[in-house]
């Protein structure tokens, strides 16, 4: 079997093809991040939190969402600084 040898340029997420809780260094949701991750520790430590898209995070009431705040993904925040969903 060949494997390709193109990186992938975004991470993957839960629900998508590729995605393993394995290939999830830091634990935030991100599989296979460029540079090993972002260091965003993921959500709640009881891991119970998780947004799939802003319509969601939203819907809960937690618009904008905070790095460090239970829920909080990188893919949620489009710019990197910190605030999701803005």
């Amino acid at each position: 079997m060949r494997r390709s040898t193109r990186r992938r340029s975004r991470p993957h997420y839960p629900g998508e093809p590729g995605f393993r809780p394995e290939l999830d260094g830091d634990g935030d949701g991100e599989a296979c991040e460029p540079d090993g991750g972002n260091g965003d520790t993921g959500s709640a430590p009881d891991g119970d939190v998780y947004y799939a898209n802003c319509t969601e995070v939203r819907e809960a009431g937690a618009d904008p969402i905070h790095k460090g705040d239970p829920g909080y993904s990188r893919k949620l925040d489009r710019d990197g600084d910190g605030v999701g969903c803005e």
